[in-house]
């Protein structure tokens, strides 16, 4: 499967058959052929869910109802020892790679890259994608959805787009770059193109993007009936933040009060109710640093169990769209030659924290919030004025019956929902598979099932041996071995491996020292859920299997260790488009500047400056802006005057009105920032001065700021305080003449507030 005599060429580069004489009537043609698939070869569906626990779909025994997923099951298969890398990025790049995630340089996702082979989120040429080798075999290659496999230095308009989804294999894309969007107001690419936020009443980005999937295809079956497609259709959802109408919520109104400890235990009977779960499995401990339901109070009963409502609203949501897409296979004809397969890239996370937030911005500053300034938010939750996420014991619970979360490697973070669904292939729909499964093995699967042999060269690169097994076998004979043998795992410094039956995992806490940490050890070939730990019994077993970790670790690019998190995303050596430099100048009608591509201010002494003309005193709107409702800046001019509002975290808005109007004809607005303590140098995070709102004790940026119009000073602020790391971590960074998304200065504007003047450029000075 893994080599062929045969090079990926296009057809108008491979050697002329034909003759050529003198003219015409002494030469035969021969037109370029496009490459034909095999004539069985099935269409390929690949869904693919964004946090959704193993224990959470009421597939595999959960509380929330999934009746798309359902159907699935029963007329396919279900496997409960499916794996992934334990998160997002890392799980999609070993998914359309075939390789693992160290091999093509997704050790984490793609913000928190680092400057190593195994972690630098370059993906290279000799890992082609999936759809890069499907395309040159006769299909058509759709992705829709949730991309984040894209180096945060090439995002921007800028590029290069080689590691865009055009770029490596797929022929369109409807979705988003980045790691997560606001679903009511989604910043989304089409192609290699930025287009507007939709502004329509009632939409959501989980409807459209079924809507685009379907829509591509029928576009391609009307023209080219039954040539197959690849699509490959990632949601946002159910990752945070959870964005659903009132109306989802309700219908889970009172079906989570009785908290995390009962919801996981119930989930667990169902499970081994269904046959998913063997009959001896136990059901571990709760997880470590989470409470008994019975001990929280009151308000934090009735606030945890609203985010629960609100998360089980949005999966269910998302099943309905699943739903569209399996109908539209069903009137298109498809349903019976298309391989389905549906998972999730991880666990579900702990990235709540042990209450949730109703602002994610805040937990990748580090600023938590409490249960009182979350309950005075409580009717907003769900809705398009919120950022919410539900706290870690509910992550818990999701993943029954395995311990941990999302980014861990014991399994409550890397075993997950999988189901396969091919009428044509499979002899028993609603059976379920024990096979143990690396994301990996689909690539390879697919190529099986394609009959496609794996070139040795792609687009004139030499090509890496694929790193998964195909269990294409395991389809149609439950007794079917893959092969694998072993399976390594890595992610933000724990580790684990999986040895013919055997798992030694160890647990890693950022910045204590790796080799002080105790390693597990488990059969988890009698022990399913990893409830008993047999390192102090079988101590020589334990070593052979780390020593074994240390030789994979070295084979695919593992090392070095780097459990760094949100310093990584700040580290001034990494990889930018621009220049650094002193003075940036940003235009008008231009795409969004993204987070990896922006100068950094907070912390640092900087000056905004927007040049424009006003045609009379009415005009205004946004000059530049950058984050979202949930935190960030605005310079804007309402009322015939220059504002700058300084959103921190949604905790409070800093407020500068020049004092005077401006004056039709041509205006220079500037606002300067002076930070207090500044270290040498001007560094990129300030820990200067202690924040006391809401009564948090963090560590916060301050400053002094002053907004000049036309040279002279319009208004000033002693003491604006600014978020500790960052904003826009994951969504756009820098608008220039307008808002899209959700408006920084909600209190002050609405909409996208395009500035209605003529806006010539702005410059962003560090001083």
């Amino acid at each position: 499967m893994n080599t062929s005599k045969e090079d990926i060429l296009p057809p108008n580069e491979r050697a002329f058959t034909g003759h050529i004489g003198n003219t015409y009537k002494d030469s035969s043609p021969v037109w370029p052929q496009a490459p034909k698939a095999a004539a069985d070869a099935p269409h390929v569906l690949v869904i693919v869910l964004d946090d959704l626990g193993f224990g959470q779909s009421s597939a595999f025994g959960g509380p929330i109802r999934m009746p798309a997923c359902e159907r699935l099951a029963r007329e396919g298969l279900r496997y409960n020892n499916f794996h992934t890398t334990a998160l997002c990025s890392p799980t999609r790049a070993a998914l359309l790679s075939g390789r693992n995630h160290h091999s093509v340089g997704f050790a984490s996702i793609s913000e928190l890259s680092a400057g190593y082979p195994g972690a630098n989120s370059y993906l290279p040429r000799s890992a082609a994608f999936l759809p890069e080798v499907l395309k040159h075999h006769g299909y058509n290659t759709r992705a829709v959805g949730k991309w984040h496999l894209t180096p945060s230095s090439e995002i921007s308009a800028a590029g290069p787009n080689d590691r865009w989804p055009l770029g490596l294999g797929f022929q369109r894309f409807y979705g988003f770059l980045p790691g997560e969007t606001d679903h009511w107001h989604p910043m989304l690419t089409c192609d290699n193109h930025r287009i507007p936020v939709p502004e329509r009443e009632g939409y959501h980005l989980s409807e459209d993007i079924a809507e685009q999937a379907i829509r591509m295809l029928r576009d391609q079956q009307q023209v080219a009936s039954g040539k197959p497609t690849f699509t490959y259709l990632a949601f946002g959802a159910p990752h945070c933040p959870f964005h659903v109408d009132v109306s989802y919520i309700d219908r889970y109104k009172g079906q989570f009060d009785q908290g995390w400890d009962k919801v996981r235990e119930e989930t667990f009977l169902r499970q081994k109710a269904m046959g998913l779960i063997p009959q001896d499995a136990v059901l571990p401990e709760r997880n470590p640093g989470i409470k008994a339901w019975a001990d929280l109070s009151a308000d934090e009963q009735r606030l945890f169990a609203r985010m629960m409502e609100t998360f089980a609203g949005f999966v269910e949501h998302t099943d309905e769209q699943i739903a569209r897409v399996l109908d539209a296979l069903d009137a298109l004809d498809m349903t019976d030659n298309t391989l389905v397969i549906f998972m999730s890239d991880n666990g579900a996370s702990q990235e709540g924290g042990p209450h949730g937030t109703t602002n994610t911005e805040r937990f990748r500053n580090v600023v938590p919030m409490s249960v009182q300034e979350m309950l005075a938010e409580y009717d907003l939750i769900g809705g398009p004025h919120s950022d919410v996420h539900y706290p870690a014991g509910w992550g818990m619970a999701g993943n029954a019956p395995f311990k941990r979360w999302k980014r861990d490697t014991h399994r409550g973070g890397n075993t997950d929902p999988f189901i396969v669904r091919w009428p044509a292939r499979i002899p028993d729909p609603g059976a379920i598979r024990q096979h143990y499964l690396y994301v990996t093995d689909i690539y390879p699967t697919v190529l099986e099932a394609a009959r496609i042999n794996m070139p040795r060269v792609v687009n004139g690169a030499e090509q890496k041996p694929l790193e998964g097994l195909s269990f294409l076998a395991t389809l149609s004979d439950a007794s079917a071995s893959t092969g694998r043998k072993v399976q390594y795992y890595e992610m933000l410094g724990s580790r684990a491996i999986w040895a013919e039956g055997w798992t030694a995992v160890t647990w890693h806490l950022s910045g204590r020292d790796w080799d002080s940490e105790p390693w597990e050890l488990y059969h988890q070939d009698q022990d399913y859920t990893q409830a008993h730990d047999l390192a102090a019994q079988y101590p020589y077993k334990l070593k052979e299997l780390i020593d074994l970790w240390w030789q994979e670790a070295r084979k695919y690019q593992v090392l070095p260790l780097d459990d760094r998190g949100r310093e990584k995303a700040i580290d001034p050596t990494r990889p930018k488009v621009m220049q650094q430099r002193q003075r940036y100048t940003y235009y008008p009608g231009t795409s969004p500047v993204p987070f990896g591509s922006v100068p950094r201010l907070i912390g640092r002494q900087h000056a905004i400056q927007a040049t424009l003309d006003m045609p009379d005193t009415k005009a205004e709107g946004v000059l530049i802006c950058e984050g979202a409702a949930t935190g960030g800046w605005s310079l804007f001019v309402k009322d015939g005057h220059a504002w700058y509002v300084h959103n921190c975290l949604h905790m409070a808005c800093y407020v500068l009105r020049s004092d005077k109007s401006l004056l039709p004809g041509r205006n220079v607005v500037r606002f300067e920032f002076d930070p207090f303590n500044a270290p040498p140098g001007g560094a990129t995070i300030s820990s200067a001065g202690r924040n006391e709102l809401s009564g948090h004790v963090a560590e916060l940026g301050r400053g002094s700021g002053r907004l000049l119009v036309n040279g002279e000073q319009a208004a000033s602020l002693d003491d604006i305080r600014t978020a500790p790391l960052m904003y826009s971590f994951v969504v756009e960074g820098f608008q220039i003449g307008r808002n899209w998304g959700t408006p920084v200065a909600y209190q002050h504007y609405q909409g996208a507030f395009e500035f209605s003047g003529t806006l010539q450029q702005v410059e962003v000075l560090l001083l």
